[in-house]
């Protein structure tokens, strides 16, 4: 293999990775009593464990509807998605997540320019779209 090969992006590849984890996550949150979603989450200060699966489900549906307006992804935006969320039922926003992970993997394949493969790697989305 050349270096060149070795690089080349694989349009399915942060589709599968989002397959996997919907099928090793979803069960394990399905399964956790309601409390446990109140708990802090240490690597995102001030926000729940609610608050980061809220933020997660509302990025992949945006990538799964399309919608990339103005300041999408910025943390005033984040912010805005998590309150959207804050009355729903946790069952509601594990839904929307399993939906996210499930149908984000095609759109993102399709961006040729692989600007969305990062989303599925959990590690936020480039600025450029």
């Amino acid at each position: 293999m050349t270096a060149a090969t070795d690089d080349a992006r694989d349009p399915l590849l942060p589709g599968r990775l989002l397959t996997v984890e919907r099928d090793t996550l979803l069960p394990l949150l399905r399964s956790r009593p309601d409390p446990d979603f109140a708990l802090p989450a240490p690597a995102c200060p001030g926000w729940t464990v609610r608050d980061v699966l809220a933020h997660c489900s509302s990025a992949l549906i945006r990538v799964v509807e399309g919608r990339f307006g103005p300041g999408v992804f910025s943390p005033e935006s984040n912010d805005r998605d998590i309150a959207e969320r804050a009355d729903w039922t946790t069952v509601r926003v594990l839904d929307e997540l399993e939906r996210g992970m499930t149908e984000a993997g095609d759109v993102i394949a399709g961006r040729a320019d692989g600007a969305l493969d990062r989303i599925a790697l959990g590690v936020g989305v480039p600025p450029r779209l």
